[in-house]
């Protein structure tokens, strides 16, 4: 059995809305039921949203079909996972951990995301793309044979690494019982407390486990949503494929 975890927490104050982020619309309906959607087509029914800020607001537009798990106090997305431990010990295989501002993600990369992940046998598995634009996501450090061997936030990279293109946006797959036991080892960070889930990788490296990335042809399905421009920028991009297909 495998879950999804939906990150759907934040405010949005650069949206400029005044709806929660998720709830913002995209291509007419909110942000995060993109999201559900694919989760949904990809045959995941067992979906949460952690939820914080308006959570009711948010519940009531969702509606049922999902769960939700509150985060009271928005400190950071490893923070909002650690919420969701108690829930997501249902999983006996996989746990999917998936931001909720991206909603060009599709069904069919989750499909191949949950594919090799299990026949990795990964203890972690993420989502990577080379990415075209400039965005603030961490860096893939990989050795000469292709094994993740770090993931760098790029306000703690060097000169060197900050020119990898391979980037990290926090599309994940754990393996239940490896997320669980190392959730809360998670470190705060030194300037604001938060705490974030790429942290985890280390643990799963330093503690000997397996990390697998995949990495997928369009970046474009793994960019998080935060402007009003990044809306219109998602709009243009869904419109130019449809246009290719017919």
């Amino acid at each position: 059995m495998s879950i999804a975890l939906i990150l759907a927490a934040g405010k949005g104050t650069r949206m400029r809305s005044d709806l929660p982020k998720p709830l913002v619309p995209f291509r007419g309906k909110p942000i995060v039921t993109h999201i559900i959607e694919a989760f949904t087509e990809a045959r995941i029914t067992t979906i949460a949203l952690i939820i914080g800020f308006e959570a009711e607001k948010v519940k009531a537009a969702i509606g049922p079909g999902v769960d939700y798990i509150l985060q009271k106090d928005q400190k950071g997305t490893g923070h909002a996972v650690m919420q969701a431990v108690e829930y997501a010990s249902l999983a006996n295989t996989s746990v999917f951990v998936f931001v909720g501002d991206a909603p060009l993600i599709t069904a069919e990369t989750i499909k191949k995301l949950e594919a090799h992940h299990l026949k990795t046998q990964a203890s972690c598995t993420f989502l990577t793309a080379v990415f075209d634009i400039n965005l603030p996501y961490a860096r893939v450090i990989k050795n000469e044979s292709g094994v993740v061997i770090a993931c760098i936030e790029e306000k703690n990279a060097t000169p060197e690494q900050l020119k990898i293109k391979e980037l990290l946006s926090s599309h994940f797959i754990f393996k239940g019982e490896d997320l669980f036991a190392l959730i809360h080892e998670i470190p705060a960070d030194k300037e604001n407390g938060e705490y974030y889930l790429t942290d985890i990788i280390s643990l799963f490296l330093s503690n000997g486990m397996k990390v697998e990335s995949l990495q997928i042809d369009n970046y474009q399905e793994l960019v998080g949503l935060n402007t009003p421009e990044d809306i219109a920028w998602a709009e243009q991009f869904t419109e130019s494929i449809k246009q290719t297909q017919v």
